[in-house]
């Protein structure tokens, strides 16, 4: 019977030293370090950018990277204005901005889709 103690004392001794994880702060699909962490599974540098813009866009401002052009037919659902003057709307960073078509400057930030959509 002392064997058995012996044995069983070890073996908790074992997992506290180890500090085996909580099932609870475990989470599927996400590595460990990150489980861990407030919010869990979101790297530190990406905590509060998954919903923010990375920049928002002023007039005078030069359209550069990834951008989508919203066709005019699509103005309406958005109620953006027909102006005429060779300026279009793009969606860039989940922002709405009228810019000229020509170089891409922005003459309007109209606003950002987040606050739209919410």
């Amino acid at each position: 019977m002392p064997r058995i103690n012996t044995i069983l004392a070890a073996t908790v001794a074992a997992f506290t030293l180890t500090g085996v994880p909580a099932l609870a702060e475990t989470v599927k699909g996400c590595p460990p370090g990150l489980a861990k962490k407030d919010p869990a599974c979101i790297p530190p540098g990406q905590v509060g950018k998954s919903w923010t813009p990375d920049r928002i866009y002023v007039e005078g401002d030069r359209i550069r990277g990834d951008y989508v052009v919203i066709p005019a037919d699509d103005w309406d659902d958005f109620s953006l204005t027909p102006y005429g003057d060779g300026t279009v709307y793009v969606v860039i960073d989940n922002q709405i901005v009228r810019v000229r078509e020509s170089n891409l400057v922005v003459v309007e930030p109209i606003r950002i889709l987040e606050n739209v959509l919410n």
